[in-house]
């Protein structure tokens, strides 16, 4: 890894022109099958981006699109967020940046509404994504050790339903596009042997075995109060571990 990442979280209409085209810039070296109309025209629909910059050159070298959601669980009001285009230049993989600033701006949101349940929905093209959420989220579906609650795949349903149409398969928990659709370029995020050991992404290449096409994995994970100090000792004990 290069320098480190600094992270900040900024309205999608406040992002600058050159933001926007160094974004795409970095999103095409990664996947193929889209175009800047597209980009933009998903990039609008957000509310929020999550900008990774180098801490000493400040060039945006990754970035990840929200959008929140009103939505009813059980006839209750709850909070959806939903992740967008997520992209971070292979040089500054394994860099916390992005995980600790999406966790401080779910959290945040947990605290102004302490009683109102926050959900993050995410679709994933690639094993990295879904790890992201599986190995930081104690409550995450779909997972290879448990079955989805029928709350939560209910929930899932309405609002993957309502985002994409007849392109959400239910019963395969797959947004499959017609046609050519956006995917990752080959080589970037290959399931190796070695890969397939870990249950979670052997899971993931079972469910999702068409990946390489566009294919995307639905999933989904609640925010609680806990999460980030669970977080940090979790950060502490790997730290902790390394220097022994």
């Amino acid at each position: 890894m290069k320098n480190g990442l600094k992270a900040s979280t900024v309205r999608v209409k406040k992002i600058k022109r050159s933001d926007i085209d160094r974004m795409y810039e970095l999103f095409s070296e990664y996947y193929e099958n889209h175009s800047l109309q597209s980009f933009e025209q998903d990039l609008i629909e957000k509310n929020h981006v999550i900008l990774l910059r180098d801490k000493k050159t400040r060039i945006i070298q990754g970035f990840s699109t929200l959008l929140r959601m009103p939505l009813k669980k059980s006839g209750k009001k709850v909070i959806g967020v939903y992740s967008g285009d997520t992209v971070i230049n292979r040089d500054y993989w394994g860099s916390s940046a992005l995980g600790i600033e999406f966790l401080k701006y779910l959290w945040k949101l947990k605290m102004k509404r302490p009683g109102t349940a926050v959900y993050w929905f995410l679709i994933s093209k690639g094993y990295k994504t879904y790890l992201l959420m599986a190995k930081n989220f104690s409550t995450h579906y779909p997972r290879h050790d448990q079955l989805t609650p029928p709350e939560y795949k209910k929930l899932m349903n309405d609002f993957y339903t309502l985002k994409f149409g007849d392109y959400y398969h239910p019963g395969r928990d797959l947004i499959i596009h017609h046609g050519k659709s956006c995917a990752l370029k080959e080589h970037v995020a290959d399931i190796t042997p070695e890969l397939l050991q870990d249950p979670k992404v052997s899971f993931f290449q079972e469910k999702n075995p068409e990946w390489s096409q566009g294919h995307e994995l639905t999933c989904i994970a609640k925010m609680t109060v806990w999460m980030p100090v669970k977080y940090a000792l979790k950060k502490t004990f790997k730290a902790r571990k390394k220097c022994e």
